[in-house]
């Protein structure tokens, strides 16, 4: 089920989310498309004690699955990679 998708303007909230939800990513800026490609999938963890939301994904650059900064940090908030390419969740 879809719970959030982007208009383009912005990035669905995090408000919404549940551990466990699929975030899809529009993180190759180089496609030409605003919110209809989905490049990059991870799966939300939650908030840590500082309130922060992570997720983990696989990365072309790391080993599997990883929550490291390689190619950005595995996290929502800020203005960081993934933060700024959110464009949908779905939850299963």
């Amino acid at each position: 089920m879809r719970i959030d998708r982007t208009d383009g303007t912005a990035p669905p909230t995090t408000a919404l989310l549940q551990p466990g939800d699929l975030v899809l990513f529009n993180a190759d800026s180089g496609d030409g498309q605003q919110t209809a490609t989905a490049d990059h999938v991870g799966i939300y963890l939650g908030e840590d004690a500082a309130g922060k939301h992570h997720f983990l994904s696989s990365r072309k650059v790391g080993n599997g699955p990883n929550l490291a900064d390689l190619g950005g940090a595995s996290l929502l908030d800020g203005t960081g990679t993934y933060a700024r390419t959110l464009h949908t969740v779905h939850r299963i």
